[in-house]
C-alpha cells in the first residue's frame, strides 16, 4: 500500500513537471509572438511613413501652385473693383451731395 502511495505521489509530481513545462512553453511562445508582432508593426508603419514622405514629395509644389492661382485671381479681382470704384466714384458722390441738398419729400408707404 505504502508503495501505491508513493507511486502516485510520485506520477503526482511528473505531472506538475510538466504542466510546469508547458506553462513555461506557452509563457515563450507568448513573449515571442509578442516581439514578432510588434517587429511587423514597426516594419508596416515604417513603410507607411516612407510612403507618406512620398507622396508628400510628390505633392508639394501643388499647394504652392494653388496659392499662387488664387493670390493671382484675388489681385484680378481687387483691379477689376478699384476699376469699377474709379468709374463709379464721381456719379456715386453726386448722388449723394443731390440727396442732401435736394431733398424729395415723399410720404412713407406706411403712413397711409
Amino acid at each position: 500500500m505504502s508503495s501505491g502511495i508513493q507511486s502516485l505521489l510520485k506520477t503526482e509530481k511528473e505531472a506538475a513537471e510538466i504542466v510546469n513545462e508547458a506553462r513555461k512553453y506557452r509563457t515563450n511562445r507568448l513573449k515571442s509572438a509578442k516581439q514578432d508582432a510588434q517587429g511587423e508593426i514597426d516594419a508596416y508603419k515604417k513603410q507607411k511613413e516612407a510612403e507618406l514622405k512620398a507622396y508628400e514629395k510628390e505633392h508639394e509644389g501643388l499647394n504652392e501652385s494653388i496659392d499662387k492661382e488664387a493670390d493671382s485671381q484675388v489681385e484680378k479681382e481687387l483691379a477689376a473693383i478699384n476699376a469699377k470704384y474709379s468709374e463709379k466714384k464721381d456719379v456715386v458722390v453726386k448722388l449723394l451731395v443731390d440727396a442732401t441738398i435736394k431733398p424729395t419729400p415723399e410720404l412713407h408707404i406706411n403712413a397711409a
